[in-house]
This record gives structure tokens, sequence and C-alpha cells, in this order.
């Protein structure tokens, strides 16, 4: 918690080291309303749902690159069985989180059995999903919102709501999972120390295995969730957000190093960003300076991460 309020402070410093670019937001009497406030889970659910993964990987000691494209690739499966195969919904949900959970069972075994370090495997992985959904869709998007009921409220709830609902349920679920549970123990040895955790009698292969595979599962249905929520199955959904989901865990705690981090702290990292995201366009001469912020943060962070460490050593 104490590193989550620190990488809180440090972006606040960073937007307050550009605050001269927002110097006429006052003559322009652009105020942030409640309503802004209730956008921003509306609108950086799909990533707070990817980050979750995100934050487990990034604990085990490794990282992913692949979201993103998971994501892509997931709404356009998704649409295409939906729309143009006339499946039901359901069925096409979950042919879309196995699709997730493929790419992260190829990403686990070429780390885990072909021992290549977490970054190589996951880029490739990111550009074969990324492009087999553009080959599927063939420059098109899917149309979900042309085949769903008007006014659709699953088990009751507003659809817009329901994004969001699965952020905090899977964040919560997930918490728990990592703190009070022998795997969640588990994944936090292996990010501290792989070689003490293996010879502890920890299978290290079977735990970073079931990280990767959670990592594209939760990637899988960020991406239903995104689709369904809009209304579209596109190929060029989430891209370039990679960065923005693992600076979601950084700043939420997560240590790149492995060993540290909190699932709900990388939620919240996402709702930080969603802020940030929410509030610069409505500032004259601000809209295009949160992907500044959010590059700044990262490095910011994981270099006072890395001095921390160094001093404790």
């Amino acid at each position: 918690m104490n590193k989550f309020l620190g990488a809180v402070m440090i972006v606040m410093a960073l937007v307050l080291a550009i605050a001269p670019v927002f110097s006429d937001c006052q003559s322009q009497g652009r105020q942030l309303t409640l309503q802004d406030g209730r956008v921003v889970p509306m609108k950086c659910h799909w990533a707070g749902i990817a980050a979750v993964g995100a934050a487990v990987v990034i604990i085990s000691g490794g990282i992913d690159l692949a979201p993103g494209s998971i994501i892509a690739l997931a709404s356009v499966v998704c649409g295409a069985l939906f729309v143009d195969a006339a499946w039901g919904l359901w069925p096409s949900i979950f042919l879309a989180l196995i699709v997730g959970l493929g790419a992260g069972a190829l990403s686990s075994v070429l780390i885990v059995a072909v021992k290549l370090p977490p970054f190589i495997p996951t880029l490739g992985v990111m550009g074969i999903t990324r492009g087999l959904a553009f080959i599927v869709t063939e420059g098109r998007y899917f149309d979900l919102s042309s085949k769903l009921a008007g006014g659709w409220r699953p088990f009751g709830i507003p659809a817009d709501w329901v994004a969001p609902l699965v952020m905090v349920g899977l964040a919560i679920v997930f918490q728990v999972l990592m703190t009070r549970f022998q795997w969640g123990r588990q994944v936090f040895s292996i990010g501290g120390n792989e070689t003490a955790a293996l010879f502890s009698g920890v299978a290290v292969g079977r735990i970073k295995t079931s990280v990767y595979l959670l990592s594209g599962v939760l990637a899988a249905v960020a991406g239903v969730v995104l689709a369904l929520v809009q209304g579209q199955g596109k190929a060029d959904l989430a891209t370039g957000y990679e960065l923005d989901i693992i600076a979601s865990a950084v700043v939420g705690g997560a240590s790149l190093s492995g060993g540290r981090g909190s699932v709900m702290g990388a939620v919240l990292g996402t709702l930080i960003f969603g802020v940030l995201r929410n509030a610069l366009p409505q500032i004259p001469g601000a809209t295009f300076y949160d992907r500044l912020i959010v590059g700044l943060a990262v490095i910011v962070i994981v270099v006072v991460d890395q001095l921390l460490l160094k001093r404790g050593e």
C-alpha cells in the first residue's frame, strides 16, 4: 500500500509538472463534474479487467505484452460467431474466452518449456493475435449492437454497469486468491526468488503456466466485455494500450522485479489513469498529454523502485 500511495504521488507530481499548459482552463469555464467521475469506470473497465491478469504476471516476475491484442481478437471472434455465424451469445463468448486461453497457453509453453524470456514470446503472441484479428475481419467490423435487444439487461443489470461490476468482482476474487490461498503465495514466492521457491517445493512451471493462462483469459474477458458495451468487434481495439495495462499494475504497487504487488491496486491504478484521461481532453491544449504522463510515470516509478531495492540490499 505504501508503494501504491507513492506511485499515486508520482503521477500527481507529473501532472503538476506540466500544469502550465492547463493555465487557460479557468478562462474556458471548464470544470470537472460528478458525471465525469461516473463516466471513468464506464470507460476504463476493460483495462482494469486486463490489469488484474497483468498484475499477477508481474508479481510472478514475468511480463505480458499481449493483452491489448488478445482483447481485439476476442472481440472479433465473439462478433464473428454471434453476428456472421448466427451462434448464440453465450457460446460465442465461451469460444472467445477459449481463444484467450489458447494465447496464454502459447506464451506459457514458450516461457516454461522452451525457457525463453517472457518479453519475446509475449511480443510474438501480441503480433500473432493482432494479425489474426485483422485476418478474420478483413478490414471491417462486426456490429453486435444490431443483434442485441434494445435496453439489453444481462441478469437484470443495466448493460453500462455490467463491465464495471465485472472489473470490481474480479479484483476482489483475485485479491483474495493472491493473499489468502497457497496459489497466490506461491506466485509471490516465484517472483521474489524463483530458485528459492523451486527448492522449497513450489511447482514453478505449473504456477507460471497458470499465470499466463490467467492473463490470456482475463484479456479475452476484457475483449468480450468491450465488444458488448461498444456493440462492435474490431481488430484495432486496444491498439497500443499494452503500456496502459502494465502501467496500471505498476502504479498499483506491482514491482517489475517481481515478488510484490496488489491486484486491487492494479484496478485502482486503472481508475487513476481513467480520471486523468477523462480530465485532460477537457483542458485546452492538454488532450495528448495522457500518453506522456503514462510513459513518464512508468519510468519514474520503476527507477524509484530499483533505488529502494538497492537501498534495502
